[in-house]
């Protein structure tokens, strides 16, 4: 598992966003730190669309790299799934691929690469619990088909790649169901099939 999280780990993001909106009390600013991946050579980043989405100003932090400036490219909001446009690709950045998730099944072992809390390039590692078909696991998001995990998922994990153990990215990271607020084992990311058919392949 370290072998392939060192391997990996250079096409993991962090994204910091800042955004505005107007309330009775004026114009208030808001900011949204989340996690990303690299998934095309030209500077292609995908997340969770509600980590950048109506967002003003977005920059992008790949492990031992300046900040990059980065837009909105695409994005589909009842799936929670966003891509990216870098102003330039870090040269010690590496693309992640966009793997398979028809064939992943229940119980096989998985790896999130994130930034839970603003702790950059944390990993967190479990299970398949459960695979969800659209429309069924929340109605924020019904175009979304969803993995249950187990792995260890909190606030700034949301957008990051979920891996299977040969590092190819099966899923992207946007939410999780809790009482508490904290992880409660009940993790889900959508799947790399919907971010395929949904934006990578209509852009």
């Amino acid at each position: 598992l370290g072998d392939t999280y060192r391997r990996v780990s250079t096409s993991v993001v962090v994204i910091r966003a800042r955004g505005q909106e107007v309330t009775e009390d004026g114009i208030v600013g808001f900011k949204e730190v989340g996690s990303g991946v690299l998934i095309s050579a030209d500077g292609k980043v995908a997340t969770a669309a509600h980590v950048v989405q109506q967002m003003e100003e977005i920059t992008v932090e790949f492990l031992g790299e300046e900040p990059v400036a980065a837009r909105v490219y695409a994005s589909e909001q009842w799936a929670d799934v966003s891509i990216l446009q870098l102003a330039v690709v870090p040269r010690g950045a590496t693309v992640a691929k966009l793997g398979d998730s028809e064939p992943v099944l229940t119980g096989d072992p998985v790896f999130l690469v994130g930034a839970p809390y603003g702790l950059s390039y944390s990993l967190s590692q479990g299970v398949i619990s459960a695979r969800w078909a659209p429309d069924t696991v929340t109605k924020e998001f019904p175009l979304a088909e969803f993995f249950q995990t187990d792995a260890v998922i909190n606030t700034g994990n949301s957008g990051g790649p979920m891996f299977n153990r040969a590092g190819d990215v099966i899923g992207i990271v946007s939410h999780n169901i809790s009482k508490s607020g904290g992880s409660e084992g009940l993790g889900f990311a959508v799947t790399a099939n919907t971010v395929k058919s949904l934006l990578v392949e209509r852009n």
